[in-house]
């Protein structure tokens, strides 16, 4: 088990609350989208690949927020006026995306790598990964992590985590 410290340079309470909170958005909603995107890429549906890329670029930005102290999901309304108005690289990188009903290739590459820009910089801020909630068999791994971080939440008085099921 790893034991972070105040010498990692590591908030615990932040760890307890809002790296959580980044780690589980990233796990339910960028992870899935991410193999979504490359099987569009290799069946050739270059508009659906965009269309992934699209959404996965929501849900990172998204992490970002529940990174920097946001709790749940903002309503749709919200999250794309947070795309028109924020300066924030993946608000920029959402609005440059190419329309997904006249995609081309080079479209869809130019997106996809829009999003493993942004994926990079997302998982160097996470504290940690979970295990990816999405492949067969893996569940039970991430339901462990999701009780330890609730048990570890519970000892310090900070209270049960929106952990929003739903995804994006």
């Amino acid at each position: 088990m790893t034991v972070f410290s105040s010498d990692d340079g590591i908030d615990g309470l932040w760890l307890g609350t809002h790296g959580a909170n980044g780690a589980w958005r990233y796990a339910r909603s960028v992870d899935p989208t991410l193999e979504d995107i490359e099987a569009a890429q290799a069946t050739g549906a270059w508009d659906l690949c965009v269309e992934a890329c699209a959404k996965a670029l929501y849900a990172i930005l998204v992490c970002h927020c529940c990174l920097d102290g946001m709790q749940g999901v903002p309503e749709r309304e919200h999250l794309h006026a947070l795309v028109a108005s924020s300066g924030h690289p993946v608000a920029a990188a959402l609005r440059a995306l190419p329309l997904s009903y006249r995609a081309t290739e080079a479209d869809a590459e130019r997106a996809h790598a829009a999003v493993d820009e942004q994926d990079a910089a997302l998982r160097a801020r996470l504290p940690f990964e979970l295990p990816v909630i999405r492949q067969a068999g893996r569940h039970a791994a991430t339901v462990r992590v999701t009780a330890q971080i609730g048990r570890f939440r519970s000892a310090r008085g900070i209270g049960a985590l929106d952990w929003d099921r739903s995804g994006l």
